[in-house]
């Protein structure tokens, strides 16, 4: 497999290191200022462009893997469409349900496969809560919090006509992993409180089955503190907890001190590309396509109409 990477920034590094451990060639990589040391910093023997459309005219791609600011991503995926090339494309899908919606259909049109990043939907310790029976479904609880993102070109992040605010990039991670595990959501309601960089908000969430979930983003944490993630599933049967921050990895302890690996040899960034790779090569549908992407979208700008208003927001509301 050929790809070709759009950006250079903080994912476009997560998903190079991870091709690099896997049966994929990084031939071409865009980025506006040019990508000259992305390309040297990852050892890949591939040309280097400017502009996405260039790449997907000039470099002979099996896909492209888009890992741009969210404004920027109707733009890419028509770019690659126009060329019949297949496109993963980082979360979320878009920043409004109008460029989502077109974007599923460029594809369909071009008769491209699609597959949008929910990552947390492959990392293995959320596919294994999934998976264990609690029971009837009582309450489900997600927290992701973090410092704000200063790794944005141009500081995109603060800028909210680009990346959608905490609900929109951050909190649809774990909102669509709920929706995913626990079936589809009703209504929510939300509040948040933000100022220039900063924000923190919280979501309610009923669902269809009449549970209730509850998820915490905060781009609003020290710089001292990592990223945190949190779950817990709770039903009249059984009670699931998993905390990033107390997860225990493989440890020796040997003459020279500790030594600690990761137990895990795939993370869920390697999963879901792995994943998707193995869609082309055997003609399936990717598990996250275009319609899950929107599907996540819209439970996020529900959550920020929610806070908007100071009301609960039916999804039933929220349409393009």
């Amino acid at each position: 497999m050929r790809v070709g990477i759009a950006g250079t920034g903080f994912m476009a590094q997560t998903h190079a290191a991870e091709y690099a451990e896997m049966d994929v060639d990084v031939v071409a990589v865009s980025s506006p200022s040019g990508p000259g040391g992305f390309i040297d910093e990852f050892d890949f023997d591939a040309a280097a462009y400017t502009d996405v459309e260039t790449m997907c005219d000039e470099a002979d791609l099996d896909f492209l893997d888009v890992c741009t600011p969210t404004h920027t991503h109707l733009e890419l995926v028509t770019a690659a469409a126009t060329a019949g090339i297949d496109v993963f494309l980082e979360k979320p899908i878009a920043g409004s349900l109008e460029e989502a919606e077109e974007i599923a259909t460029v594809a369909a049109d071009a008769d491209i496969t699609l597959m949008v990043g929910h990552v947390v939907r492959f990392m293995p310790n959320y596919r294994r809560a999934r998976e264990l029976d609690v029971g009837e479904a009582g309450v489900a609880r997600a927290r992701r919090l973090s410092p704000f993102p200063e790794w944005g070109s141009a500081d995109w992040f603060a800028d909210r006509e680009k990346s959608g605010g905490v609900f929109v990039d951050l909190a649809i991670h774990d909102l669509d992993y709920l929706q995913w595990a626990w079936g589809d959501v009703e209504r929510v309601f939300a509040r948040r409180t933000r100022d220039d960089r900063a924000e923190h908000g919280i979501v309610t969430l009923r669902f269809a089955s009449g549970a209730v979930g509850y998820v915490e983003a905060s781009w609003a944490q020290p710089e001292s503190r990592p990223l945190t993630a949190e779950l817990e599933f709770a039903g009249d049967d059984g009670l699931v907890e998993f905390a990033g921050a107390e997860e225990a990895p493989f440890a020796v302890w040997d003459g020279d001190g500790m030594v600690v690996e990761s137990p895990l040899a795939r993370d869920g960034y390697r999963r879901e590309l792995e994943h998707f790779v193995s869609c082309l090569e055997s003609g399936a549908e990717p598990d996250v396509g275009a319609e899950a992407g929107i599907d996540a979208l819209r439970l996020a700008l529900a959550a920020e109409r929610s806070a908007d208003r100071g009301e609960p927001v039916a999804l039933e509301e929220v349409r393009a």
